[in-house]
């Protein structure tokens, strides 16, 4: 009997070992490995992007310096409203006119008024725009000129409205709003 006991005794004591010891270090390898192999796949991940960055910002070097000024005037990352103003107030001067009267709102590209426009492609609010109201007093062949070269621009510029008043001497007042564009 004590022959047998001895076996029983042995095969209990692994059990309560595998239970107590051997079975949750066990699980933890195991989840300790799931966790390597996401890790490892994080790290791959991250090294394709780095790759693609690097292949991105060598292409961007290719660009020539007008280019990317001409880019950044076309849609600038932030908002400068006395710049916009200036660029305005510069085409105007070119044909005698004076902006006046500048009144500028900031809002969404979907702002209240625009909602019924439908959008083109995702739309994930990474662009916001500016109202810029302000009137001009000019002869219709200026002011349409003056429209020309505001649509010949570089920076985009969407006209909302357009009102005009007659005044003396062959001249119009010309009240407009315009819209632009910035990354946020």
């Amino acid at each position: 009997m004590k022959n047998f006991i001895l076996p029983v005794v042995f095969v209990l004591v692994s059990i309560a070992l595998f239970v107590v010891y051997i079975n949750p270090a066990y699980s933890e390898i195991k989840t300790l490995q799931t966790e390597r192999e996401e890790f490892d796949e994080a790290l791959n991940k991250s090294k394709e992007l780095q790759a693609i960055r690097d292949q991105l910002l060598t292409r961007y070097n290719t660009f020539p310096p007008e280019d990317l000024e001409r880019l950044q005037k076309l849609l600038p990352d932030n908002v400068d409203n006395v710049r916009l103003i200036l660029d305005l107030d510069e085409i105007a001067s070119s044909y005698g006119l004076r902006v006046q009267n500048v009144a500028v709102r900031e809002g969404s590209e979907q702002s209240e008024e625009n909602t019924s426009r439908p959008t083109i492609g995702k739309n994930n609010g990474s662009v916001s725009s500016v109202l810029l109201t302000f009137s001009v007093n000019a002869t219709y062949s200026n002011f349409v000129a003056f429209l020309k070269d505001l649509e010949q621009s570089l920076r985009i510029v969407d006209v909302e409205s357009l009102s005009f008043s007659s005044s003396e001497n062959d001249l119009y007042e010309y009240t407009m709003s315009v819209r632009t564009y910035w990354l946020k």
